[in-house]
């Protein structure tokens, strides 16, 4: 029973490699992205909020335009008086005879017209609300394409995961079949007495260690895996194929000595934020918008002159009554002289929305600053821990050769050895981890600089 472990682990490895190795459907870097622009809940979100703002802007237009209404009806009235009786009435010795009344009289009334009426001025609260709606449907607009590129950047650090995860799991096979070798040769070794049964019981700890690690490494990749197909609203029961050759070719050939001359001008990279972030153009016209409604506040204080004009029927008959026509038309003028200080409390409220909006555009250009700034640190940063991987995994290389020879000669230790392989894989995994990083940190750069369109 105390082996059942080894017995068993082989049959999870051969499950694993199947379910790699079984062809799963293609998902590439190019169609995950265009995944995650069309189903994405946050880039959803935007789209609405913009189509809504822009039937703000059309209402907003709609403001200078005469307002048109048609009319028509029809009036039955009846009146009700005392009536009469019949009778008799005699003129010149002749009698006539009188029919009696109801007292009740009818009359129809049937009108129909057309009014129009147009403000010629209102204090500039029509071409302010143009200006705020305007304003604000391009702050959205300018959301939108951040929230496009904070979905592509996400879905950039999520795929470099998943294909960072899979290097490492190759790292962690690799790592195993060296054992397996070696603790087939110990073994080998031990039967004819040349190295010791600790030996042996050492070596099989350690291949156990390695197998339980591509079980984590194994359980890491199938995570972050499960994190990108979320993250693009894909089905996570789905089996897909996540690989792609040109950024895997892209990490294999990171040069640290080459990327130390991308992206060194930090004056000119801010620069180039300033101007392109659409995060910070969106604080912009939010200001933009804020101004607009100090103006809209303030048209309060003045006075609203408009036009209105209308042609109408009347008539007794329905037959009849284009027979009376009737034309108006006039301007009329109002002036606000008190109304309980309620403008002047909207003009101040305004003017505190305004000065929000000021902060907020500063402390978005302010952002803009930092974003830059740490992400050259953290390129500067991959570079120089690429530049060391290298180096690290050439000098335990070496280690691992000359311990490796030591052992067999007789002249060394297993724990040499082990320590030796050890450091070895640690230190491809460290350069697997610079590559990706360095990758990542490049792809950071563009983010904070915003200048990718998608």
């Amino acid at each position: 029973m105390k082996h059942m472990p080894f017995l068993l682990l082989p049959l999870f490895l051969a499950t694993s490699l199947f379910a790699q190795t079984t062809p799963g459907k293609q998902l590439t870097f190019k169609q995950a992205i265009d995944a995650a622009l069309e189903k994405n809940i946050d880039i959803l979100r935007a789209q609405n909020t913009l189509e809504g703002q822009q039937s703000a802007v059309l209402s907003a237009y709609g403001n200078f335009l005469p307002s048109l209404s048609a009319s028509g009806g029809w009036t039955r009235q009846e009146t009700h008086q005392p009536g009469s009786t019949a009778g008799f009435y005699t003129v010149g010795g002749v009698v006539y005879p009188t029919a009696g009344t109801s007292g009740v009289t009818t009359s129809n009334s049937f009108r129909t017209g057309i009014s129009a009426s147009m403000t010629l001025f209102d204090g500039f609260n029509n071409t302010s609300n143009l200006n705020k709606a305007s304003a604000t449907a391009v702050s959205n607009e300018f959301t939108l394409y951040r929230t496009r590129q904070s979905i592509v950047f996400q879905t950039q650090t999520f795929y470099l995961q998943v294909l960072r995860n899979r290097t490492l799991l190759s790292v962690s096979q690799d790592n195993l079949k060296r054992s397996q070798q070696q603790l087939q040769r110990i073994v080998e070794s031990n039967k004819v007495g040349a190295v010791a049964a600790a030996d042996v019981y050492r070596q099989q700890v350690q291949t156990a260690n390695d197998e339980l690690s591509i079980i984590r490494a194994q359980n890491t990749y199938d995570n972050s895996k499960a994190d990108l197909l979320f993250l693009l609203s894909l089905d996570v029961v789905q089996d897909y194929d996540i690989s792609d050759s040109q950024l895997i070719a892209e990490a294999e050939k990171a040069d640290a000595a080459e990327a130390k001359g991308l992206y060194s001008d930090y004056s000119q990279l801010v620069g180039q934020a300033l101007a392109s972030r659409p995060d910070y153009q969106a604080a912009l016209y939010s200001k933009q918008s804020a101004e607009s409604d100090v103006t809209i506040s303030r048209s309060g204080y003045l006075p609203t002159i408009s036009a209105n004009a209308g042609y109408s029927f009347n008539n007794s008959e329905l037959s009849t009554i284009s027979d009376n026509k009737f034309m108006n038309w006039g301007l009329s003028f109002s002036l606000p002289l008190f109304n309980g200080f309620q403008t002047n409390t909207q003009v101040q409220a305004a003017k505190l929305r305004l000065r929000n909006s000021e902060d907020q555009a500063a402390q978005a250009a302010r952002q803009v600053q930092v974003d830059v700034r740490k992400a050259m640190l953290n390129f500067e940063s991959a570079i120089k821990a690429l530049d060391v991987s290298v180096k690290s995994v050439i000098s335990a290389a070496e280690d691992r050769r000359i311990a490796e020879e030591r052992y067999n000669l007789g002249a060394g230790i297993l724990l040499d050895l082990l320590t030796a392989n050890a450091n070895y894989t640690q230190a491809v995994s460290n350069k697997v981890n610079a590559q990706y990083d360095l990758v990542l940190a490049k792809q950071q750069l563009k983010y904070v600089v915003g200048t990718e369109k998608y």
